[in-house]
C-alpha cells in the first residue's frame, strides 16, 4: 500500500513550502528542510481529475494542501474499491514499488506539494531524521490498513458508516459533530465501505431513525449522539 495520511497544522518556513506538523518533518533542522524544499513543487488539479492512474510509475510523493481526494484500487475485472479518502495535511505515494498500485482521484479542487520520490529517498539516506520519519509513516500505514480490514470483516453496515463518520471528524480540518461536509458521493462511500449504494441508503435511514445523525442538506452531516456513534465505530 502506498498511501499515507497524517493530520495537519501549517507553520511557515523561509522556503517555498509551508511545512506542516506531519511526522515527515519531525525534528528536521531548518537547513534540512531547505534541502527538502528542493525536491518539491506546488501543483493544482480540478475536481474529477486524476493525479495518476494505477500502474503509473511511482515517481512522486504528494502532500495535500487543500481539497479532498479518493485513493482507489481497480481489479482486473473493473471492480473499484476506495482504499481511503485524503484531506489537507495527508501524505501519499510513499512506496518502495516501481509503480503505484492505486488510482488517486480529486473529489474537489485540490492543491498539493509534489516531491520527487527519488530525490526524497536519496535525501533520507543522508538525513537520519527524515529516514526515521518515513519509516514511522510506513508503520502508520500498516495500522490504518488493519483498521480498515477489521471494519470490512467484522462490522455491520451501519457500524461501518459510523467508522467513516468518526474518521471524518478526526481527520477533516474544520469538521465538528454539528457540521461535517461530505465531499464524497454516496457511491464513493459504498465503494469505501465495501457495500452497495442501496445498503448505504438503508443504513443511513436506520441511523437517522434512531436520532443518531441528521442531514440538514444532502452533503451536510450532523452527529447527534457522538458517544453512540463512536461506540459503534470502535475497532
Amino acid at each position: 500500500m502506498s498511501t499515507v495520511f497524517m493530520p495537519m497544522h501549517m507553520r511557515p518556513t523561509a522556503g517555498r513550502i509551508a511545512y506542516n506538523d506531519s511526522i515527515l518533518f519531525n525534528e528536521m533542522t531548518p537547513s534540512e528542510l531547505d534541502r527538502l524544499d528542493t525536491c518539491a513543487m506546488e501543483v493544482k488539479y480540478d475536481a474529477g481529475e486524476y493525479l495518476f492512474r494505477q500502474n503509473a510509475k511511482s515517481d512522486n510523493v504528494f502532500n495535500v494542501i487543500s481539497g479532498t481526494l479518493a485513493v482507489e484500487r481497480i481489479s482486473s475485472n473493473g471492480h473499484k474499491q476506495i482504499v481511503c479518502f485524503l484531506f489537507p495535511g495527508d501524505f501519499f505515494g510513499i512506496t518502495d514499488a516501481d509503480h503505484y498500485d492505486v488510482v488517486v482521484r480529486c473529489l474537489t479542487k485540490t492543491q498539493l506539494y509534489k516531491f520527487s520520490r527519488k530525490r526524497l529517498y536519496s535525501l533520507a539516506e543522508v538525513t537520519p531524521h527524515l529516514k526515521s520519519n518515513i519509516q514511522q509513516i510506513s508503520a502508520r500505514i500498516f495500522s490504518r490498513v488493519m483498521d480498515q480490514l477489521f471494519i470490512l470483516g467484522q462490522k455491520k453496515a451501519h457500524e461501518r458508516l459510523c467508522f467513516l463518520f468518526v474518521q471524518l471528524l478526526e481527520r477533516m480540518p474544520g469538521a465538528r459533530p454539528d457540521h461535517i461536509e461530505l465531499y464524497m458521493s454516496r457511491q464513493d462511500i459504498a465503494d469505501y465501505l465495501g457495500l452497495t449504494i442501496e445498503t448505504i441508503s438503508r443504513s443511513l435511514a436506520k441511523l437517522k431513525k434512531e436520532n443518531l445523525i441528521a442531514f440538514p442538506t444532502l452533503n451536510h452531516l450532523q452527529i447527534l449522539d457522538l458517544q453512540r456513534i463512536s461506540e459503534m465505530a470502535e475497532t
